[in-house]
């Protein structure tokens, strides 16, 4: 069995994400997530030299995934929204808006929940924050809502 052909499986990568969270906390008081380094290159976009230790865990999170996806042989660039492009195939105005849309509400409540589902669900709860706990319990209440409703509308 080829090892990068395949995900890690959860006791594998369970206790590894567990490290990296520790670690970083251990070793530099930081917390784990996404959402600082999003912000961290948004505000120091045009003085590079001011980019802190979240903008490199983000940029260190895409070239980690480009890597992987290289050294399996499944990288290729491609703009397909899959269904979403079969959905709505004669206007592409509206994918655009749809996509548009999508990625404002969730920067927008991202930075309104005070962090990501990585920095809340995996970094917040282990630190026993009760502002993760319901923020993760938010965003994975939404995630099976607008499921079951794109399933009942046939978009799933």
């Amino acid at each position: 069995m080829d090892v990068l052909a395949h995900r890690a499986p959860w006791y594998v990568a369970g206790p590894l994400m567990g490290i990296l969270i520790l670690g970083l906390r251990a070793v530099l008081n930081k917390p784990f997530g996404a959402l600082g380094g999003y912000i961290d290159l948004a505000e120091n976009i045009r003085l590079p030299s001011q980019l802190g230790f979240r903008s490199f865990l983000l940029l260190g999170f895409v070239a980690g995934g480009v890597v992987f996806a290289m050294l399996t042989g499944q990288f290729h660039l491609t703009l397909s929204y899959g269904h979403l492009d079969q959905t709505f195939a004669s206007a592409p105005a509206v994918e655009l808006g749809i996509l548009m849309g999508s990625g404002i509400l969730m920067g927008f409540g991202a930075r309104w929940a005070g962090g990501c589902t990585s920095g809340h669900g995996m970094c917040g709860t282990s630190l026993g924050s009760p502002a993760s706990f319901v923020a993760s319990a938010t965003f994975f209440a939404t995630g099976v809502a607008v499921s079951h409703i794109l399933s009942l509308m046939g978009l799933s």
